[in-house]
């Protein structure tokens, strides 16, 4: 005979991940695999590049944090390098001015890092289109490029060193432009 407890706690087990309930940082590492690369070059990178995409619309405030520990971490050993983030997933949302009232401490944080640590941050503006945003969505601070792969594919070119926070696959990626409705609010 089961324990009902012990099914009761599978039932919320099962609810927890089949809700997405499950936090988006996973185990992030203390230090990200490429920055530890980074860290470990004799010469300055060309330049660095933070990738972040998901299909969470909450995930932005618990990655900031991470991706300025990382920024720090490379600042403190070259500080003159070139750093931009690029966020192209559902994730961007939580950038716009209307949102900056609930997530204060996540815009100070990238205000911070464009103002005192010279760090580009750019937004996708095909996923952002998914909610009819434009550039005046978004604060200053931010840049609005057309496409945050386009974007990030720029950065390659340059010689930048792309440091992935989290991306989706393409069948992620196109689950997310084919049925914007069920991950954006």
């Amino acid at each position: 005979m089961l324990n009902v407890k012990w099914l009761a706690g599978l039932f919320f087990v099962m609810l927890f991940f089949a809700t997405g309930a499950y936090p988006q940082q996973q185990s992030l590492p203390e230090v990200a695999p490429a920055v530890a690369k980074i860290l470990a070059m004799q010469h300055q990178p060309d330049g660095v590049v933070f990738d972040i995409e998901t299909l969470d619309e909450n995930a932005l405030p618990a990655f900031a944090p991470y991706v300025s520990k990382q920024i720090q971490m490379i600042r403190k050993k070259f500080p003159d390098v070139d750093i931009a983030v690029v966020t192209h997933g559902a994730e961007e949302f939580a950038l716009q001015k209307k949102e900056e009232a609930k997530n204060h401490k996540l815009h100070d944080l990238f205000n911070q890092m464009v103002k005192d640590e010279g760090v580009s941050v750019h937004v996708c503006g095909a996923v952002a289109g998914l909610k009819k945003l434009t550039q005046e969505d978004f604060p200053d601070l931010v840049s609005f490029s057309t496409s945050g792969m386009a974007q990030l594919n720029d950065y390659k070119a340059l010689g930048y060193t792309v440091v992935t926070i989290r991306q989706l696959d393409k069948q992620q990626r196109d689950e997310l432009f084919d049925h914007p409705d069920k991950y954006l609010k």
